[in-house]
């Protein structure tokens, strides 16, 4: 069963002056600039990291790697292999960690999500040519020291732990490497909790320090070449320090500088509250709607994690609103938060936001706590001088009513700016993200049908993410180009 709300209040609000039309057109000209600024940039990030991975390889070939992996006995061909493919994964593995450390340049073209991914996707090549790397050294060298080849691999990693020392360390930075990559798959993260994940992701800290020793010791490939040397030098401690001030130093001063502390919680519905947060000076942390920040309450049981967490209120320079949905121990124990309680947050986070709009009519999609976003964006474009009577539609999808959160603030945002509430609910059918009909095939035409002159929008999409995956395949349906469809999925 559906149900639709729809608020239009155009006789209601006479048409905006000129000057507002004018606003309206510069919010578009801006949006197309930030695309433009997105796309430089996200090239230069994208060019210097392949530009990283083709210097060390070229500094390699030409010291003689070439030599090695082309005209040597078979032994030497192994060695060469463990040696490039060691330095790939150093130099991929340092670049896992820079997406790690919430550059906001990165996040801002490439948002949060978008960072994550693309840190996974290094972290499958990385662990697969460590192991390469490992196990050709180890064979290359077993036989070049008259071991056979089918029992050298097993014999040969003792003689040389006993050999050179710093391997020791080497071997424990691969085996934790190995944990994190496994801990990664899909069917693992979704049996673990998110505060496990994230205590087994904190130690590739821990290895990337284990695996120093013997990466810059002496006569290592990344310390033969005095120019390298430099080089790696550079790009460790540019590492560090990038992970240091922007994940430790930059939260830690800015809740301090703010005093931010909790003020109130409100259940909103059952199994579902409203964290309000105060503090002095807001404004500067420039928060926008949309956006989202890594909480940490000190509280008992609270204060050893953070969670990320979206703004379900625009920020207004004096208090900031989150909405948490009772998915774990971690959310529930939100709940019992007293009025002053000390908050640090990271962040804030994420490209989901109005600085992407490129037209002035824009379509909010939302499925379950993904509304959360949702409401904020929906409130600053509703308090937006430039926002004319019906620019925004909001469509809310949920199993029930009694699922939808925060409606009320959405019809009372929409009644006032004479926009458009559509509350759809109905239980899930299968290949289709919208309640009723058939499944998938004509979810583009009714949501057509919905919003009208569907290409003429900026549509913004938050909620789970294979809900998310139906949405964009009605989205192409209807031919809205990609340029127009922003997301961003708050997975880990």
């Amino acid at each position: 069963m559906s149900s639709s709300v729809e608020r239009r209040a155009r006789a209601h609000h006479p048409s905006r002056p000129a000057t507002s039309r004018r606003t309206a057109q510069g919010i578009v000209d801006a949006g197309r600039a930030e695309q433009r600024w997105r796309a430089r940039v996200g090239d230069l990030i994208e060019l210097g990291a392949l530009a990283s991975l083709v210097l060390v390889v070229a500094v390699f070939l030409r010291a003689g790697g070439s030599a090695a992996l082309t005209s040597g006995s078979w032994p030497e061909r192994l060695i060469g292999v463990g040696r490039v493919t060691g330095l790939v994964a150093v130099d991929l593995l340092l670049l896992q960690l820079l997406l790690a450390a919430r550059l906001p340049w990165v996040d801002r073209v490439h948002g949060a999500d978008r960072g994550l991914r693309a840190h996974r996707i290094l972290g499958r090549v990385t662990v697969p040519l460590v192991l390469v790397h490992v196990e050709s050294l180890v064979l290359g060298y077993a036989v070049r020291d008259g071991l056979s080849a089918w029992t050298g691999w097993a014999v040969e990693p003792f003689r040389i732990l006993t050999d050179v020392p710093d391997l020791l360390t080497a071997t424990a930075a691969t085996a934790l490497l190995v944990v994190i990559a496994v801990t990664s798959v899909r069917a693992a993260r979704r049996s673990m909790s998110y505060e496990r994940w994230h205590l087994v992701h904190l130690t590739a800290y821990a290895a990337v320090a284990l695996a120093i020793p013997h990466q810059l010791s002496i006569g290592s490939d990344l310390t033969a070449n005095p120019w390298m040397h430099a080089y790696w030098l550079a790009l460790y401690v540019g590492v560090a320090a990038s992970i240091v001030w922007w994940r430790l130093l930059v939260p830690v001063t800015r809740s301090l500088r703010h005093g931010l502390r909790v003020e109130s919680v409100v259940e909103e519905a059952p199994g579902t509250w409203s964290v309000w947060v105060g503090g002095r000076h807001l404004e500067a942390l420039e928060a926008r709607a949309g956006q989202f920040a890594n909480w940490r309450f000190l509280a008992p049981h609270l204060w050893l994690f953070a969670h990320p967490w979206s703004l379900s209120r625009q920020p207004d320079g004096r208090h900031l609103r989150l909405t948490v949905r009772d998915l774990g121990d971690h959310s529930r124990a939100l709940a019992n938060l007293r009025p002053g309680t000390r908050v640090l947050i990271e962040g804030p986070y994420g490209a989901f936001t109005t600085r992407r709009r490129t037209r002035r009519k824009v379509l909010l999609l939302a499925a379950g706590v993904g509304v959360t976003p949702v409401r904020a964006l929906t409130e600053e474009l509703a308090n937006d001088p430039a926002t004319r009577p019906g620019d925004v539609t909001v469509i809310y999808r949920g199993d029930s009513a009694e699922q939808l959160l925060l409606v009320s603030e959405l019809d009372a945002l929409a009644r006032r700016g004479g926009h458009r509430l559509h509350l759809l609910t109905g239980p899930p059918v299968r290949g289709s993200w919208l309640p009723g009909g058939s499944p998938g095939r004509d979810d583009a035409a009714r949501l057509q049908r919905l919003v009208g002159d569907l290409r003429r929008h900026d549509v913004y999409v938050c909620g789970p993410a294979g809900w998310m995956d139906l949405v964009h395949a009605s989205l192409r349906a209807a031919d809205v180009s990609k340029d127009h469809i922003h997301d961003e999925r708050f997975t880990w």
